[in-house]
């Protein structure tokens, strides 16, 4: 195999450094692909070895290196890829990290007391409402609060109730349930309920499944369900 000379081999990495092509430094690895110094050797080889009579043309050898620049370019690609995708399952773990201890918005109807007796949460409202109320209800069913909300556009309508009677004495349960009633067109129907709960534990997660969050008093739900923060 002919050895090219200096002259040509700067020549050689000139153009092939425009093309973004990089020597790879073999000397401290195993060489399991081809990497710039074996590309020029078969070129080389290929240009010793052609037809006098029908020499490659400028438009083939460059052709060439273009695919060459291509398929390194590739490799790199899947190099930073890589790095990149370690980098996401860092902040997973940091973000999932963070999420516990959060007391979060989330669909459901049982609402747990805070450090002072009290719960609050929000009614998703799918359509303007002309009346809302909400009803606070002990685990046996005891009504112990019901709260009129009035008039309401669509979305979410923020409720709270400071856990104390209409003589202001502390309830004290730990845990409730919530009820909406909307009012629209004249007619009255159930309201889909949220509440602040705080998070438990929380999953790390992968690429390919959602990040799951216990809640305490709901079980688990999705990121996606979380609607709201309250620090």
């Amino acid at each position: 195999m002919t050895d090219i000379n200096t002259q040509s081999q700067q020549t050689l990495d000139s153009l092939l450094t425009k093309l973004g092509a990089k020597k790879v430094d073999t000397s401290t690895a195993k060489k399991t692909t081809l990497g710039q110094e074996d590309f020029l050797k078969l070129m080389t080889a290929q240009l010793s070895n052609q037809d006098p009579f029908q020499p490659q043309s400028n438009d083939q050898m460059i052709a060439q290196m273009a695919q060459f620049s291509t398929v390194t370019g590739i490799t790199q690609l899947n190099t930073t890829m890589t790095g990149i995708q370690s980098t996401i399952a860092d902040n997973r773990i940091a973000t999932a990290a963070n999420f516990v201890g959060k007391t979060v918005l989330v669909p459901g109807s049982v609402a747990l007391a805070d450090d002072s007796g009290a719960i609050s949460g929000a009614v998703d409202l799918p359509t303007d409402a002309t009346g809302l109320t909400v009803q606070i209800t002990k685990e046996n069913g005891e009504l112990v609060k019901s709260i009129d909300l009035g008039a309401n556009s669509a979305g979410l309508v923020g409720f709270e109730w400071d856990g104390r009677d209409a003589a202001g004495n502390k309830i004290g349960d730990a845990r409730y349930h919530v009820k909406a009633t909307m009012t629209a067109a004249g007619k009255q129907a159930a309201a889909a309920t949220d509440v602040f709960a705080p998070i438990t534990q929380a999953t790390v997660g992968t690429s390919t499944a959602d990040q799951d969050f216990t809640i305490s008093g709901l079980g688990k739900v999705k990121l996606a369900d979380i609607k709201s923060f309250k620090y």
